[in-house]
């Protein structure tokens, strides 16, 4: 936010010199402000969107029995981000600290919802490098087994009675 303010700066005089400041630059609200919540809302609101939407797209068809077993983390991602861009776009039209702390603690949350996906997304990895690990041990397994060659093992010991050579 800017303001355009004119000073008379002579005696007597008007001397209308056009200066821009920045109304409230240090307070600790207008710091927030400085950020574009509005623009940062706006995103939110196109991402929360576009995974609400993306989670129905990919929804099982026999979607009551899914929806009424869980939520999809992608509906509920898409929630916290419509939510997050909503509060952002009120708070750069109404600065309080309550609504600055409201957009504090669903940022927090809405972060802790993306890492839930993360980690279900390392679940992912974690289940294709074990799937791979026991596809490769298994063709070892079979190689193994498939030998026709049978190989005699000969072992030396020597008796009690004998010295060992030096």
């Amino acid at each position: 936010m800017s303001a355009d303010l004119y000073c008379a700066s002579n005696s007597g005089g008007n001397n209308a010199n056009l200066q821009g400041t920045t109304v409230g630059g240090s307070k600790p609200l207008h710091r927030f402000i400085k950020g574009q919540p509005k623009i940062i809302g706006i995103i939110a609101l196109v991402l929360g969107s576009s995974f609400f939407m993306l989670s129905i797209v990919i929804m099982p068809h026999n979607s009551i029995q899914f929806i009424s077993t869980t939520v999809s983390p992608g509906f509920l991602l898409g929630t916290l981000f419509i939510f997050c861009g909503i509060l952002y776009i009120l708070t750069e039209h109404n600065p309080t600290k309550k609504t600055v702390t409201m957009s504090l603690a669903l940022s927090i949350v809405t972060t802790l919802g993306e890492m839930v996906m993360s980690v279900a997304f390392i679940f992912v990895v974690y289940s294709v490098l074990g799937a791979i690990i026991f596809i490769v041990m298994s063709c070892l397994a079979v190689a193994a087994l498939r030998s026709t060659k049978s190989q005699a093992i000969i072992v030396m010991t020597t008796t009690p009675d004998e010295t060992p050579v030096e």
